[in-house]
């Protein structure tokens, strides 16, 4: 790092108002910190990022240099050498208006050698993780998951002493061997059931006796929670957008259920009550309209499998279940355990590197019927590319994916992201056809987003980057888009000379007119003349009402029910505000 580059990151320091993520500040006048080695072992943990030292964060990030830089090099290099493994950082003096600042670069461990702990403390003592501008002890769970992927996780074949093979339905045996048999090797063909069986990992030897493994009790087990009760699915749809925030008439949940039974019969169950939860919506494709469920089924089942089959199936997550959650504007899929191997979610659904915990399980799932003709798994390492895909030609946002070592989530936004309205705008751009998926990038854009070749690919399931490469160039040659940088270093953004819509309002239905007057509350009331005659945001709102924020929510979803308000823009979009209807007025 240069001096240009340091101040430029200071400049940016002090515009946050703190550290953040990826950078970590220090005065560091009296020698190192006693804890800097926290801040080096979470940035290692994470996606790593700069130790700044002689810089006072407390006073506006004000350059006071160190008094010896030489000592603090090599003191800080020695923190370093103390991790487990070793940190390799580059460790740099810089100087300033005649003072010494001591940078110092943390590159991210390897997934496969996480966590990055004090070796005199241990992985259990002395592992951090970055969280914001803070450092976190990890948890005991989060320190065995991280160590788990140091080696190959053999949890699914473990044996189920207590069960038999009894306890597998016989006739979902039968089917999955038929399958085999059909496809596999000719070995499965000349040796008998049981043989193929311990071949396929569905059964195992433990103590003189044939038992079940894990993913056989998974996979065909009649009712595998008999011997592992938490190994199942629960759902909960809520009322409101907040699961802290009651419904209209005091209700904290619409359904709240637990799904058991095998993978299959998992899937297959929670797909049907996810519809019971669900609406039908218009899809617009071409000069066609559909209308489908608010959520394409292809998507719900492959986020479940994913969540069934990459889940954690050590014993310390044996008491954690799959959880489904559905609110009105989002549904969220969280599953024990974070990713495994070298996969990163930036790069989920547009790489072809795959990696599972489970190999036994996804590669006896692969061949077992889902009860439609198809296989559980069909298409090994491409469940997330088909579930960008499936949404981008359903016309809705990419879906939201986070690692937090002890889970992962998938989090589905539940608005159509190519409306009536955004295909009208894409429409009135220079009249000639766009793809799907540049469809999709350009409402994001228009949205707020900026796109790259990575997030390009990330937003739409085009997994090559050549191709999408071709479709960003087309829309510059069209003067739809602007190009800033070159090849990786090229980012794309909407020119400011695009045409815009207009807020369209729509007429108010008859029924809507004759509405009855309703008294409201007197936080009701405050909150509709908080919007006075312009629009605001749910935060501004807050701001002027001094209400708290579960309070607004409730209060909007109110006089948004009663007609008297609207929102402007997508829902939990950042620029999404709300505005006074004409005809409310209030009492």
């Amino acid at each position: 790092m240069d001096a240009a580059e340091l101040v430029a990151m200071i400049d940016d320091l002090r515009r946050v108002g703190g550290d953040h993520s990826t950078c970590e500040v220090k005065k560091a006048q009296g020698g190192l910190p006693t804890t800097l080695w926290e801040s080096i072992s979470a940035l290692a943990n994470a996606q790593g990022g700069w130790v700044i030292l002689g810089v006072d964060e407390k006073n506006d990030f004000n350059i006071v240099g160190v008094n010896d830089a030489a000592t603090t090099e090599a003191n800080l290099g020695g923190v370093c050498s103390e991790m487990e493994p070793p940190i390799r950082a580059e460790v740099v003096t810089v100087g300033i208006d005649g003072k010494n600042v001591v940078t110092c670069y943390i590159p991210p461990m390897p997934r496969d050698q996480r966590p990055c702990f004090k070796k005199n403390l241990g992985p259990y003592a002395g592992s951090r993780i970055r969280v914001g501008d803070g450092d976190r002890k990890l948890t005991d769970y989060e320190v065995s998951v991280l160590l788990s992927n140091r080696n190959e996780p053999r949890y699914d074949v473990s044996p189920v002493p207590e069960a038999s093979i009894d306890d597998l339905d016989r006739d979902l045996l039968q089917a999955y061997l038929r399958r085999v048999r059909d496809t596999k090797s000719s070995i499965f063909r000349r040796v008998e059931d049981e043989r193929a069986l311990k071949m396929l990992n569905v059964l195992t030897e433990h103590d003189d006796k044939v038992v079940p493994t894990l993913a056989g009790l998974l996979a065909f087990g009649e009712y595998p929670q008999t011997f592992e009760p938490q190994l199942d699915v629960t759902f909960v749809a809520y009322p409101t957008t907040d699961p802290g925030i009651l419904g209209k008439v005091g209700e904290r949940f619409t359904e709240n259920r637990a799904i058991d039974g095998p993978i299959p019969e998992m899937v297959s169950e929670c797909i049907h009550t996810l519809k019971r939860n669900m609406k039908r919506r218009s899809i617009v494709s071409g000069i066609f309209r559909s209308d489908e469920w608010e959520y394409p089924e292809e998507v719900i089942r492959e986020a479940l499998v994913n969540a069934l089959v990459h889940r954690d199936y050590s014993e310390h997550a044996r008491g954690m279940q799959v959880q489904v959650e559905m609110y009105p504007d989002r549904l969220v899929i969280r599953n024990p355990g974070g990713l495994y191997g070298p996969v990163e979610v930036g790069s989920l659904g547009t790489s072809t590197i795959s990696s599972s915990r489970n190999k036994a399980l996804l590669k006896i799932l692969e061949d077992t019927p889902y009860g439609d003709g198809h296989m559980v798994c069909e298409n090994r390492g491409s469940g997330i590319t088909r579930i960008r895909i499936a949404l981008t030609e359903a016309g809705m946002e990419p879906p939201l994916f986070k690692d937090e070592i002890a889970s992962f989530t998938a989090e589905f936004p539940n608005h159509t992201l190519l409306d009536e309205e955004a295909l009208a705008w894409l429409q009135g751009l220079d009249g000639n056809p766009l793809t799907r998926s540049q469809m999709t990038a350009l409402v994001m854009m228009r949205n707020g987003s900026v796109m790259t070749n990575s997030s390009y690919r990330t937003a739409t399931g085009i997994q090559d980057s050549r191709a999408a490469s071709r479709e960003l160039k087309e829309l510059v040659d069209r003067e739809i888009l602007i190009q800033q940088g070159t090849r990786g270093a090229a980012s794309y953004h909407l020119p400011e000379s695009l045409p815009t819509l207009e807020i369209v309002e729509l007429p108010i239905s008859p029924e809507e007119s004759e509405r009855p007057t309703v008294p409201l509350s007197e936080m009701q009331e405050k909150v509709l003349r908080a919007l006075g005659g312009k629009d605001a945001s749910r935060a501004e709102i807050e701001e002027i009402t001094q209400f708290t924020h579960g309070q607004v929510i409730n209060a909007l979803q109110t006089l948004r029910d009663l007609g008297l308000v609207e929102m402007v823009g997508k829902p939990r979009s950042r620029t999404a505000k709300w505005r006074k209807r004409d005809n409310s007025t209030v009492s």
